[in-house]
């Protein structure tokens, strides 16, 4: 867990395609698909699902206008027109529909929430995201990549956190008077204790025993001779597919893909644990109101390429911010993009589109 205090944060150390991180390639146009930020407001008494979810629309406009800066900071051009609707074309037709940028999330989700979500460092074989909807996103804007970014956490109340402190104090005093009653109890005792009844069994020296199981029989062991059943012979992995691309210097290069993530109907009305790195796009999370209540935000981002939906790059963690407060969630998201690798400068233009040198009058 990143920590937040003293206002600063280490840097999450992200999952990076190995050419991405080399300068090899590098996208330079970022479509930004809307943040998913699920926020609980941990207060007194029953928590208020409508305030809880105004909190998280906050969070996610908030959100989005750092992922822009962020991005454009690190030399990306930015596409901010991704609605979960569509993305709309300049006849107000949405091409792609919802349907696509709603897969395409519930990918990336899939992808998060797997133990290569939780990967780190550069890799040669990054995993892939929903390839034909990445593509029909990035045929929908010119984007070279998609960045979506999702968000749950949790936002205790002042009372709530009073609440807390009380609930600590009560219960150190509690334990601190059980302590003296067995301090004193134990000062003024006469020796032993004398247990009056039969006698407990004890068992024979030099053996040990144990009840069986209550309504259970001992099974005797499945016999499998060596010899009448071999150990089959593992069979060879079959080779991942193979995939070109081309760098932004145009030369091509040739990976084998990782595993694949497809969107679809998955994660639909699941409720997500709210303490594991496991997200959620159409669902909601789940919240028990521990006794020892306090804020704790987890966050996933993905670059997915939408050339072919490799991964470029991945960062999740979690933080112990205050979600509500505009400055953290501003320094939560530059800490995150501070990691990606920057834009590649624009090549320069041949010296046929260079305009025509003005002339000088005398």
């Amino acid at each position: 867990m990143l920590a937040w205090s003293s206002g600063c944060a280490t840097a999450p150390r992200p999952l990076v395609d190995s050419g991405y991180a080399a300068g090899a390639y590098t996208p330079g146009r970022i479509a930004v698909l809307p943040p998913d930020v699920f926020v609980v407001l941990d207060q007194v008494g029953d928590n208020d699902p409508v305030e809880s979810a105004a909190i998280g629309q906050a969070v996610a406009a908030e959100m989005g206008g750092a992922i822009d800066r962020s991005l454009r900071g690190r030399g990306y051009d930015v596409d901010l027109l991704p609605r979960w609707d569509g993305v709309y074309a300049p006849d107000g037709q949405p091409v792609p529909g919802g349907e696509s940028l709603e897969g395409l999330a519930r990918g990336m989700v899939a992808f998060a929430s797997s133990r290569d979500g939780g990967r780190q460092g550069p890799t040669a074989l990054p995993p892939r995201v929903a390839p034909e909807l990445a593509a029909n996103v990035g045929a929908a804007t010119q984007a070279d990549a998609v960045l979506y970014v999702n968000v749950k956490g949790v936002v205790t109340t002042p009372g709530r956190e009073t609440a807390t402190v009380l609930g600590v104090v009560f219960f150190v005093v509690i334990v601190a008077a059980i302590v003296l009653v067995l301090a004193s109890q134990k000062g003024g005792g006469g020796g032993a204790p004398h247990w009056h009844g039969a006698p407990a069994a004890h068992a024979p020296a030099g053996t040990a025993w144990r009840a069986a199981p209550v309504g259970t029989a001992a099974r005797p062991a499945a016999l499998r001779p060596a010899a009448l059943h071999p150990a089959p012979t593992p069979r060879p992995a079959a080779a991942p597919p193979v995939n070109a691309w081309r760098g932004a210097r145009g030369r091509p290069v040739v990976r084998r893909g990782g595993p694949l993530y497809v969107g679809g109907g998955v994660n639909l009305f699941v409720a997500v644990p709210i303490d594991e790195p496991v997200y959620t796009h159409d669902g909601s999370i789940a919240y028990d109101d521990p006794f020892f209540a306090g804020d704790e935000v987890y966050v996933s981002m993905t670059l997915v390429s939408t050339a072919d939906g490799r991964v470029l790059w991945h960062a999740r963690d979690a933080l112990d911010l205050e979600a509500n407060r505009p400055a953290d969630v501003e320094r939560m998201v530059q800490t995150f993009l501070a990691t990606l690798p920057p834009a590649l400068p624009a090549p320069p233009l041949p010296p046929a589109a260079l305009p025509p040198p003005t002339a000088v009058a005398p």
